[in-house]
């Protein structure tokens, strides 16, 4: 960002008094880049960050905290999908008040052999998330995930044995950049085993853990068909990862969608899949244009000048034979 010319300055917030200090010293001509999705109160209840840039009309990057809450809560989420046509797999919620009937739940969701995936609602980053394989694992997890997580109830999903697809969304404008990545751990076959948080958090390896770019044009049709829609109903803001699995008939169904993607180099997700998807262009210059793409969108959204190497040097502006370039409708651009 300083490369570009902007003036940049950073501060760590370890609480709501903090950052309500900081907030009243920045102008509204000020961009706000947040990198958390909330902090705690006195008396540690969840306060979402983007709330508190909203009601002081600051302009910020990324989503507004209601698209974000219901990204986080994977139940909201899902619900959310559902409505709107976008194939996601069968699941079901479990809660304090309701796992006394569990049998009767799972018995009336899913058909016993089964392998069933099992997730706190309220948590990022794989945490918590295990596979089951009976109805006695499925509530030997439950109770556990729930003694865990005391903010989360548990979303049961059907297992998809298939590798892992996840494709980063990308927005300037109108225009709207996939980058259709597979997510494969070889040692942890995904035919029958899902990628918990001890896989995520290992480093790119290019031999075992590897992210391959997508050529099925199955599969990038159908990359193309939801993603974008899926960003609409989410009210999604310029950038989002989405995770999905093919079923057993080959339709991609998504179980995840990212909020606020990490960014960090040359590790996070987000960056690999520009790394992978833009092979011909050293990979700091591929970071540097992902960084340039998300802040030109939010310079677009709030009316801000764009500095000139941001709008010459970004994805949009680079070559790439692996991407999906599309645009969004009219009725997903008045959200």
């Amino acid at each position: 960002m300083r490369k570009a010319g902007i003036e940049v300055k950073t501060a760590e917030v370890d609480g709501l008094a903090q950052l309500e200090r900081i907030l009243d010293g920045v102008s509204t001509d000020t961009l706000i880049w947040p990198n958390a999705y909330f902090v705690n109160d006195e008396k540690n209840n969840v306060v979402w960050l983007n709330e508190y840039l909203e009601n002081r009309n600051l302009p910020f990057v990324g989503s507004d905290s209601k698209a974000l809450q219901n990204v986080l809560k994977k139940d909201r989420c899902q619900s959310i999908l559902e409505e709107n046509q976008i194939p996601i797999p069968s699941y079901l919620v479990v809660s304090r008040e309701n796992i006394k009937e569990i049998d009767t739940l799972i018995s009336q969701f899913f058909e016993y052999p089964y392998s069933l995936v099992l997730k706190p609602t309220a948590e990022s980053g794989s945490a918590g998330v295990c596979k089951a394989e009976n109805l006695r694992e499925v509530k030997e997890y439950t109770v556990q995930i729930l003694k865990d997580f005391p903010n989360s109830d548990v979303i049961i999903e059907e297992f998809l044995p298939n590798d892992d697809i996840t494709c980063g969304y990308l927005q300037i404008g109108s225009d709207i950049l996939l980058l259709p990545t597979a997510y494969i751990v070889k040692s942890v076959p995904s035919k029958t085993n899902i990628l918990s948080r001890k896989e995520r958090l290992r480093p790119w390896d290019e031999a075992d853990k590897i992210q391959p770019y997508i050529t099925d044009t199955a599969i990038l049709h159908q990359l193309k068909e939801n993603i974008a829609p899926i960003a609409s109903a989410l009210n999604i803001r310029g950038v989002t990862r989405i995770d999905g699995r093919l079923d057993k008939n080959g339709t991609l169904r998504f179980y995840d969608v990212n909020g606020m993607p990490a960014l960090c180099f040359p590790e996070g997700v987000m960056v690999k899949q520009c790394i992978t998807c833009f092979p011909h262009y050293p990979e700091m210059e591929v970071f540097e244009g992902l960084i340039h793409t998300i802040s030109y969108n939010a310079f677009l959204e709030y009316r801000m000048e764009v500095p000139e190497v941001i709008r010459k040097h970004n994805l949009f502006t680079m070559n790439s034979d692996i991407i999906v370039r599309s645009k969004l409708f009219q009725n997903e651009t008045s959200n």
